[in-house]
């Protein structure tokens, strides 16, 4: 876009000195003052040289002026440095830039441009709420090529009951509305946005950004968020709704409410998408659960990284010797056994609640860190009896495929001699741990824990367990 180059004139002084020439005109007047040859030429050789003193101050004094201004603009018009544009490869070993000591402060202050703290626009935490306030939104974002899911959504929520979506797409807001409506859900129950793709990179997917724009339109006292991937039980808002729960989420606005989540396999060999194959034993019902689970058909989610959802209390949800922890019955959470805990969850919408760190792109610790945030703050972790989420077995995300790229001596070799797969770690090798997509979100993820560190005090009602995980271990960089 081109600048518009005109400027107005100000001929304010100009105008109100002729205005007042021809005041003085008008009056009979002269408008010139007569004075004597001698004045006359007395103040012709004073004149000249003060003159031209008071022009030279006056363009200096407005060369000033115009060099301050354009100080300014420039200032005012520079792009900020976005997250994309901070090197990885220049951070130290606390994920701060590199540099001398006069550089100390350089890290603070990017750290706290990067990261947030509360959710500006969030309704006060400190209002009153009773019980019969309590009201849910279900709170998700997806790509497009998932909007299919939205069906299983809306019906499973429950027609009557609130869902703000994001839809990663070029399509304008209508246009997948329309889509929705056909894919059985009520446009009564939606608040739909879309975030256009041009601006981003496919397996850069802006998931902390989308999950934000989702909660922003909330008018609900509480959230509920799972991914569009994990669809909900089809009892999950009568749960919600029962009076006990109600009481528990309108008497602690720190109250983070654990929907255990579960997964089936993929029902078809080949990899490939079996959508009927695999909705056909998706559980609805706990019913089912139970089934696919003596079936040993139906596994807590995600095996592959237990410490995921580890502190979830699966064995409790299901079934242990006390008996069966009932519909909508509290179960504290008394500690977690790692940092990567990334439940999903049912949450007052307030002020307080931080957002999520939309700087995490992509796969990988973007939901881990909000639950660390809410965690440090304060917030009670307790698991609700007969909720739970099941995740569809989609095919592995460009974002996930990204994430999966490492150096070559990463990969599992075959051991011969133990029989078992032998894979080196990150501190064994030498490479360029930037260059790949998980050893910047790890550069990130070390700056977000300083940060997080030093902005909050450590108020954790729910510590860490004695036999916790090494999380540090996980890390592609140094620590």
């Amino acid at each position: 876009m081109r600048r518009n180059s005109s400027r107005t004139i100000d001929n304010g002084p100009r105008l109100a000195v002729a205005s007042g020439l021809a005041a003085l005109e008008s009056q009979g007047r002269p408008t010139r003052i007569r004075r004597g040859r001698g004045q006359r030429q007395q103040k012709h050789r004073r004149s000249k040289p003060i003159s031209s003193l008071y022009v030279w101050l006056f363009i200096g004094l407005v060369g000033l002026v115009l060099i301050a201004l354009a100080a300014v603009l420039v200032k005012t018009l520079a792009p900020a440095q976005t997250p994309s544009e901070i090197r990885p490869d220049l951070l130290d070993e606390n994920g701060g830039p590199r540099g001398n000591a006069e550089d100390s402060e350089v890290p603070k202050q990017t750290e706290e441009s990067l990261f947030a703290r509360v959710t500006e626009s969030a309704p006060s935490c400190e209002a009153e709420l009773r019980p019969e306030q309590v009201r849910y939104t279900l709170v998700t974002q997806l790509s497009y090529d998932r909007l299919w899911m939205m069906g299983e959504h809306c019906e499973r929520w429950g027609y009557g009951n609130l869902i703000s979506v994001v839809v990663f797409t070029n399509l304008d807001q209508n246009n997948v509305t329309q889509q929705l409506l056909q894919e059985g859900c009520r446009a009564q129950d939606l608040q739909v946005q879309t975030l256009a793709m041009d601006d981003y990179e496919e397996e850069d997917y802006p998931v902390n950004v989308l999950r934000n724009m989702a909660l922003s339109v909330v008018q609900t006292s509480h959230v509920v968020y799972v991914d569009v991937d994990f669809w909900e039980a089809t009892n999950l808002h009568d749960i919600l709704d029962l009076p006990n729960v109600k009481e528990e989420f309108a008497s602690n606005s720190k109250l983070l409410g654990i929907v255990p989540a579960f997964q089936i396999n993929r029902q078809c060999r080949e990899y490939k998408d079996c959508r009927e194959e695999n909705i056909r034993v998706m559980p609805r019902t706990r019913d089912d659960a139970a089934q696919l689970d003596n079936a040993k058909r139906l596994t807590r989610f995600d095996p592959t990284n237990r410490a995921g959802h580890g502190s979830t209390k699966y064995l409790d949800w299901v079934n242990n010797k006390d008996g069966t922890q009932d519909d909508g019955q509290f179960l504290d959470i008394p500690c977690i056994t790692s940092n990567r805990y990334e439940p999903y969850f049912v949450v007052r919408y307030c002020h307080d609640l931080p957002p999520f760190q939309s700087q995490f792109s992509g796969y990988g610790k973007n939901k881990m860190t909000f639950i660390m945030q809410l965690r440090r703050m304060g917030y009670m972790f307790r698991q609700i009896g007969g909720a739970f989420v099941v995740h569809y077995p989609h095919l592995d995300s460009p974002s996930r495929q990204k994430w999966n790229e490492a150096p070559e001596q990463l990969r599992p070799v075959w051991d011969s001699e133990t029989g078992h797969y032998s894979v080196k770690h990150p501190k064994d090798i030498h490479a360029d741990w930037h260059s790949y997509k998980r050893g910047r979100v790890d550069a990130l993820f070390v700056q977000f824990r300083n940060w997080l560190t030093a902005e909050f005090p450590n108020h954790s009602s729910v510590p860490l367990c004695d036999n916790r995980e090494d999380d540090d271990s996980k890390l592609w960089i140094d620590r």
